[in-house]
C-alpha cells in the first residue's frame, strides 16, 4: 500500500444531501487531509475554533448558493461533524477502527464525541484542553453582531469593524493573567506594544482567513457542545461513565476558558483516564502550540519596522536615485502633498539645476503615508485604512538611513535638503545622525511644528473627518465631499495675503475665477492623487514634528545647539505656516547657519517650485551654500 504524502493537498468529500441540527445541507462538503501510511494505526485530529487545515482560504468569503448562504446557513452540531468524519474514514479511506482521537479546544470536544457516538470504533482519546459550554463566547459574538457593518449577516463587503471587535473581545480570554503581566504579548520584541499584538495576531488572523457568518455558525457549534445530548438525555455524569476508550485529559493550569478544576471533575467520572495539567502561563493557547520557539521565523521578518504607533509588519520606503553613486550624496525627501511619481522634486533636480545630477548623487525619499511608501491605502490588513499606526519624522529618517547604508552603501551625506515637511526631515537628519550629515538646507519649514501651525492644520483635518462620506475612515469609495472640503480649508493658508490681493489665483487667465482655481488646482489634485486616510496620517506626522523629542527631552534650544552640520535656513517672508520669525529664532541657536529669506508674495508655496522667480532665488542660494 503506497504511503500518503505528508504535504498532500486538502481533499473534499461531497456527502450530498446531509441532515444537520438546523436543517438540511443540499450538498454538504467535508474537507480533510491525510498524512503518513494508511496501513498504520489511524489517529484523527480535527480542527479547533479559528483553525484551518492549512493556510488556504478555501470556501471562505465565496458566494455560496442560496438558500443556505450567509446568515441562512443552518446550525451545525458536533454530532453532525462526527457523522461526516466517520463517513470519510469508513467509505473513502477504509479505516476499520481509530487508534486515537486527539483534539485541542473545539477539537477536544470532537475527541469526546467520538467515543460516545462510536464506542466500538475508538480505542483512545487525548484531549488537550477539553471544552464544554462557556458564557465568555457571548462577548465576541455580541461585538461582531452589534457592529455597524455586520448588517445582520447581509454584508456586501468584509465587516472589518465587527471582525476586529470580535478579535479584541476574544483575545483577553486566550491567555493567563500572568502571561499579560509578563508582557508575553510582545513576543520577545516581535510586537512593539499590546495594540500591535492585537492588530496583527488577533484582528489580522480573523480578517485574513475568516468570513463573519462562518465565525458565528462555528461559534454556535462550540457553544452548544454537550456529549450528554447525544445519549443519556443530558445526564453528563452518566455519559462520561459510559465511555470505554482510554483517555488523556490535558488542561492548562492558567486556562480562563476551561480551568483544570473542570477537567478534574470529568476525570472523576471517566473509567480509564489520566489527567496531566500543562504547567504554563499561556492559558488556553498553551494547548495549541503558540509558544513554540521559532526564531527563524522572526529573523525572516526583514520588513518588520517599529514606528511611533506600533509596528509595520513589512514596511516599505519608496525612493528614487539620480546621478552617479560615486558622487557626493544629497538626500531630498518629499513634503506633504508630494509624490516621487508626480515629479514633485524635479524643480531642483537635474542637469544645470540646483542639485545638478552631473555633480551629485541625489536620493529622493517618499514619506510614510504618502501613498508610495507604506501607507494606509497600500498596507494589507490589519494595518490598512484607519488602523494604520502613527508614524513620526524619526521613523521616516531611520527608514531612510537604512536604505542609504544597507541598500545604497552611502557612507556620508554631503547634504540633506527639504521643503516644508521635507525641511522637518532635514532638521531630523542633522539631529539624529550628526556624524553622517555634513550640511542641511531647510526651505519653508521648522525644527518644531509651532502651536499656530498645529492649529491651522486642525481646520482641514476637521473638514475631512466631519464629512458625511468619510465614515471614520471606513469609506468604500473616495470620500469626495471630505477631500474637497479639506482642500478648500487648506488652500487659503498656502499663499500670502498679497498673492490673493493681486489675483494670482487666476494664473494669468488660466482660471476664470477663484472657484475654478480651487476646484481644479486644489480639489482636483487631492482627489486625483490622494487617499483620505493617507492624508490624515501624514498630517499627524507633520503636527508632531519636533527634533527636541528625539533627544533633549523637549528642550528645543538644546537640540538646536547640539547640531554640528552647517545649515542654510530659507523661510519665505509671507509664509503663514512657517513665518520667518520662527526661522530667525532657530538660527540664533544653531552653531553654523545662514538665514536667507525668500522675498515673495507666494507664501509657503514659494519654496516648493510654485513660480520660476522663487525657484531661481532658491537655486542660487543652494548653489552658493553647496560650493562654499
Amino acid at each position: 500500500m503506497p504511503a500518503f504524502q505528508t504535504n498532500a493537498p486538502i481533499q473534499f468529500y461531497h456527502h450530498g444531501r446531509f441532515r444537520v441540527a438546523g436543517g438540511v445541507l443540499p450538498d454538504a462538503i467535508t474537507a480533510y487531509q491525510t498524512f503518513g501510511d494508511k496501513t498504520k494505526p489511524c489517529i484523527v485530529f480535527p480542527t479547533c475554533y479559528g483553525a484551518k487545515l492549512d493556510d488556504q482560504v478555501y470556501m471562505i468569503g465565496e458566494e455560496k448558493p442560496p438558500p443556505h448562504n450567509g446568515p441562512y446557513f443552518p446550525a451545525i452540531s458536533y454530532d453532525d461533524n462526527i457523522r461526516a468524519q466517520y463517513t470519510i474514514l469508513t467509505k473513502v479511506l477504509g479505516i476499520e477502527n481509530i487508534y486515537a482521537v486527539i483534539g485541542f479546544s473545539m477539537g477536544a470536544q470532537q475527541a469526546y464525541y467520538w467515543p460516545v457516538m462510536y464506542p466500538d470504533y475508538v480505542e483512545r482519546q487525548a484531549n488537550s484542553i477539553m471544552v464544554y459550554r462557556d458564557s465568555f463566547l457571548e462577548g465576541p459574538k455580541a461585538a461582531l453582531t452589534a457592529s455597524k457593518d455586520f448588517d445582520n449577516g447581509h454584508y456586501k463587503a468584509v465587516p472589518q469593524i465587527g471582525i476586529r471587535a470580535f478579535g479584541r473581545a476574544y483575545s483577553a480570554w486566550a491567555y493567563g493573567q500572568t502571561w499579560f503581566r509578563n508582557h508575553g504579548y510582545l513576543h520577545e520584541g516581535k510586537y512593539a506594544d499590546l495594540d500591535s499584538f492585537l492588530r496583527e495576531e488577533w484582528e489580522a488572523g480573523f480578517l485574513n482567513g475568516w468570513d463573519a457568518n462562518d465565525l458565528l455558525t462555528l461559534l454556535d457549534t462550540w457553544y452548544t457542545g454537550d456529549v450528554s445530548q447525544v445519549r443519556d438525555g443530558g445526564d453528563y455524569e452518566a455519559c462520561l461513565k459510559a465511555i470505554k476508550a482510554r483517555g488523556l485529559i490535558m488542561p492548562s493550569k492558567t486556562d480562563l476558558y476551561f480551568p483544570p478544576e473542570d477537567s478534574e471533575g470529568e476525570i472523576s467520572h471517566l473509567k480509564d483516564a489520566k489527567l496531566v495539567v500543562i504547567d504554563s502561563v499561556w492559558g488556553h493557547m498553551a494547548g495549541g502550540g503558540s509558544n513554540t520557539q521559532d526564531d527563524e521565523f522572526i529573523k525572516k521578518e526583514h520588513g518588520r519596522f517599529r514606528v511611533a504607533g506600533g509596528v509595520l509588519p513589512n514596511a516599505i520606503t519608496a525612493y528614487r536615485t539620480y546621478g552617479n553613486p560615486g558622487n557626493p550624496c544629497i538626500v531630498f525627501p518629499t513634503c506633504y502633498g508630494a509624490k516621487l511619481g508626480l515629479g514633485s522634486q524635479d524643480y531642483l533636480i537635474g542637469e544645470d539645476k540646483a542639485l545638478d545630477t552631473r555633480k551629485y548623487f541625489v536620493v529622493g525619499f517618499a514619506l510614510f503615508s504618502n501613498g508610495e511608501s507604506s501607507s494606509p491605502s497600500n498596507t494589507p490588513k490589519p494595518h490598512n485604512g484607519p488602523y494604520f499606526p502613527t508614524v513620526s519624522c524619526k521613523d521616516n529618517i531611520q527608514a531612510q538611513h537604512a536604505v542609504l547604508t544597507k541598500r545604497l552603501d552611502v557612507k556620508k551625506l554631503h547634504c540633506v535638503i527639504g521643503f516644508s515637511m521635507g525641511g522637518q526631515q532635514a532638521y531630523h537628519w542633522a539631529s539624529m545622525y550628526p556624524d553622517f550629515v555634513e550640511r542641511f538646507i531647510v526651505i519653508c519649514s521648522s525644527a518644531r511644528t509651532s502651536p499656530h501651525n498645529k492649529c491651522f492644520l486642525e481646520g482641514p483635518k476637521a473638514a475631512l473627518v466631519a464629512s458625511k462620506d468619510f465614515d471614520n475612515g471606513h469609506y468604500n469609495s473616495s470620500p469626495q465631499h471630505g477631500i474637497r472640503a479639506f482642500a478648500r480649508v487648506y488652500s487659503a493658508w498656502a499663499y500670502g495675503q498679497a498673492w490673493f490681493r493681486e489675483h494670482n489665483y487666476l494664473y494669468n487667465g488660466l482660471f476664470p475665477d477663484m472657484n475654478s482655481w480651487l476646484s481644479e488646482n486644489w480639489e482636483g489634485k487631492y482627489l486625483a492623487h490622494w487617499d483620505a486616510n493617507d492624508m490624515l496620517v501624514l498630517l499627524n506626522t507633520w503636527q508632531n514634528g519636533d527634533i527636541s523629542q528625539v533627544k533633549n527631552d523637549g528642550d528645543l534650544e538644546a537640540a538646536l545647539k547640539s547640531i554640528t552640520a552647517k545649515a542654510l535656513i530659507m523661510p519665505c517672508k509671507t509664509d503663514l505656516y512657517f513665518p520667518p520669525e520662527d526661522s530667525k529664532f532657530e538660527v540664533s541657536y544653531l552653531r553654523n547657519a545662514q538665514l536667507a529669506v525668500i522675498p515673495s508674495v507666494w507664501g509657503h508655496v514659494a519654496g516648493g517650485g510654485g513660480n520660476p522667480t522663487d525657484v531661481a532665488f532658491i537655486s542660487e542660494k543652494i548653489r552658493e551654500f553647496l560650493n562654499d
